[in-house]
């Protein structure tokens, strides 16, 4: 069973809605998630063609667009990638994103333990979300 059939399945057995798409890089499942302190961002996870590299993407954490922000937003980010070890946050046209990458080579994806993963991203995404807000709205 290919490793996106195996996450297709877990969605399912579990009742969790993603939208599946595909395209030219490969398949794709996204989602929205609201944080409780207010957030709503968007939650991909990527196959690429070959399905042994899995891209976790969490987009719309902030979008801080003032070029007299700059350097504020990327000592924040600076911050924010050493303190955590697998999330790494990235800015790309004032539009903040949360990135993890995992790669599968021949094993078999386990969709419990790439969950967990998920969930830690989103955790700390949601937890940095604030710091993201006081810089964008101050």
């Amino acid at each position: 069973m290919s490793n996106i059939a195996i996450f297709r399945n877990y969605l399912e057995n579990e009742n969790v809605y993603m939208e599946e798409i595909k395209d030219e890089d490969g398949t794709f499942f996204r989602t929205r998630q609201s944080f409780d302190n207010g957030g709503s961002v968007t939650v991909v996870v990527e196959f690429n063609k070959t399905e042994e590299l899995i891209d976790l993407k969490i987009f719309g954490i902030a979008n801080i667009q003032n070029p007299l922000k700059k350097e504020s937003l990327y000592e924040l980010l600076n911050n924010l990638n050493s303190a955590y070890r697998f999330t790494k946050f990235i800015e790309t046209d004032g539009n903040i994103s949360a990135h993890y990458s995992l790669f599968l080579g021949e094993t078999k994806l386990d969709p419990y333990h790439l969950t967990d993963v998920l969930l830690g991203i989103i955790g700390n995404a949601e937890e940095s979300y604030p710091k993201f807000m006081r810089l964008q709205w101050a």
